[in-house]
C-alpha cells in the first residue's frame, strides 16, 4: 500500500468528488498529449539497460537540468568511462565532471558517482537491488541515504520499477497547484500524499509524466496556455488568468 507518511486524508465526499475529476484530468490529458521514452530520461535509460544503477545516474544527472542535457551527459559518460559502479568508483572526479558538464553541477555530481560506484561495490548492503526490493517506505527511506538522492530520485527510480509512489518534480508542482489538488504552498510530501490519495495506484506511473508533458506543453510556467488547454473545462486556474497563446 502506498505511504501514508505525512498524509493529511481529505474528507470522504471531497475525496470522491476528487477522484472523479481526476480520472477525468487523466483521460483528457491522455488524448490530448503524446509521451515519449525520449523526452524523459529516467524513463529512456530503464528502457535501454533494466538497470537500476544506471537509471539512478541518469536521474541524478537529471537534478536542474532539461531531460535532453541529462540524456547528453549520460551518453558522454557511458562513452568516456562506463556507467557502472566499478568504473565510476575508479575513475577520477574530475573526469567524471568534465564528461557530464552539460547537465550542470557537474563538481556536486561528479563527487556523487565516485561515491556510489565506491558504496555499491563495497557494500554489499547497498545493493540496488535489495533496496528495490524492500517495503516501498523502507525502500524510499534507504534510497536518501545514498549521495544525491532525495524524494524526488527515489520517487522516480522506485516507479520506473514499479513500486507505488508518485515523484513530483518542478511541472507535477505546477500543474499539481494549478488544478487544485494542493495548495499553493504545499510543499513536496504533501503534494505527493495528496495525488496518491487522488488518483489510483494503476496510474501513479502515468501521473507525473503526463503531468510534466503537460507543464511543457500547455501549462507553461511564466505563460499558460489556458485558452487551448485540454483540461481546461476541469481547472480552477483557467478562470484566474487571461493569457493567450
Amino acid at each position: 500500500m502506498p505511504s501514508r507518511k505525512g498524509r493529511q486524508e481529505l474528507p470522504n465526499a471531497t475525496l470522491q468528488s476528487e477522484r472523479k475529476r481526476a480520472q477525468l484530468i487523466l483521460q483528457l490529458l491522455r488524448s490530448s498529449l503524446v509521451i515519449r521514452p525520449d523526452d524523459f530520461v529516467s524513463v529512456l535509460v530503464a528502457k535501454e539497460s533494466n538497470d537500476p544503477f544506471r537509471v539512478l545516474i541518469a536521474t541524478i544527472l537529471s537534478q536542474s537540468c532539461t531531460d535532453v542535457a541529462a540524456i547528453q551527459a549520460y551518453r558522454i559518460l557511458d562513452e568516456r568511462i562506463g556507467v557502472n559502479p566499478a568504473n565510476l568508483s575508479k575513475a577520477e572526479v574530475s573526469t567524471i565532471a568534465k564528461s557530464i558538464r552539460v547537465a550542470g553541477l557537474h563538481h556536486q555530481k561528479a563527487k556523487a558517482f565516485k561515491r556510489l560506484g565506491q558504496m555499491l561495490t563495497e557494500q554489499s548492503s547497498h545493493s540496488l537491488d535489495a533496496i528495490l526490493a524492500e517495503p516501498v517506505d523502507a525502500s524510499r527511506s534507504r534510497l536518501q541515504e545514498l549521495p544525491k538522492v532525495g524524494p524526488k530520485t527515489a520517487d522516480v527510480l522506485l516507479a520506473v520499477w514499479g513500486r507505488p509512489t508518485i515523484s513530483v518534480d518542478t511541472h507535477v508542482d505546477r500543474v499539481s497547484k494549478r488544478l487544485g489538488f494542493a495548495s499553493r504552498k504545499s510543499k513536496y510530501e504533501e503534494i505527493r500524499a495528496v495525488l496518491m490519495q487522488v488518483f489510483e495506484e494503476k496510474d501513479y506511473n502515468s501521473v507525473p509524466l503526463l503531468f510534466m508533458a503537460h507543464g511543457r506543453r500547455f501549462c507553461k510556467a511564466r505563460k499558460p496556455l489556458c485558452p487551448i488547454c485540454p483540461v481546461k473545462p476541469l481547472c480552477p486556474y483557467s478562470r484566474k488568468t487571461k493569457r493567450t497563446a
